[in-house]
C-alpha cells in the first residue's frame, strides 16, 4: 500500500517575462503610430449650389457688404476697418432704417472675421439671419 500521495505543484505563472513583452509591444506601437495633426482634426467642407439663382444686390435693393480674401470689409462700395464696422453700421441704420444687407464674402476669409462681422451687426441692430451671406469662389482654374 502506499500511503504516501504526491503534492501537486500549484502552478507558477511568470509575471515578469509577461511584463518585459507588454512592455516590449508598447513600445512597438508608439514607434510605428502616426499622430494627426490637431489643425486638421475639424476639417469642414461647406455644401454649395452651382444652380441656384444668384441674383444681384441691386435688384432686391441690398446694399452689399463685402469681405474680400485680404480680410478688407467693404460696406457699399466703401473700405471700413474691423473695429469701425460697428459704428459705421449704426450710422447706415440712423440714416436708412430700412436699409437692408446683403454679405458677400470671399471663400478664404476667415472664419474669426466673420464672426467679428457677425458681431457688428447684431450690436447695430440688424438681425443676423435677415443678411443673405454669399460665399464668392474663385473661377475654376483662375489663379488663387
Amino acid at each position: 500500500m502506499n500511503f504516501y500521495q504526491k503534492r501537486r505543484r500549484t502552478p507558477a505563472l511568470q509575471i515578469i517575462s509577461m511584463v518585459d513583452i507588454l512592455i516590449i509591444l508598447l513600445i512597438f506601437l508608439v514607434v510605428n503610430t502616426t499622430f494627426k495633426d490637431l489643425s486638421s482634426a475639424l476639417n469642414v467642407s461647406l455644401p454649395s449650389s452651382r444652380e441656384m439663382a444668384l441674383g444681384s444686390a441691386a435688384e432686391d435693393g441690398r446694399l452689399s457688404l463685402t469681405v474680400t480674401k485680404e480680410e478688407k470689409i467693404f460696406l457699399a462700395d466703401a473700405e471700413v476697418a474691423p473695429p469701425d464696422l460697428a459704428a459705421a453700421l449704426i450710422q447706415l441704420k440712423s440714416t436708412q432704417p430700412n436699409a437692408r444687407l446683403e454679405l458677400k464674402v470671399d471663400e478664404k476669409a476667415s472664419f474669426g472675421l466673420l464672426i467679428q462681422l457677425w458681431d457688428s451687426l447684431s450690436k447695430a441692430g440688424f438681425k443676423v439671419n435677415e443678411v443673405p451671406a454669399r460665399v464668392l469662389r474663385a473661377a475654376p482654374g483662375a489663379p488663387s
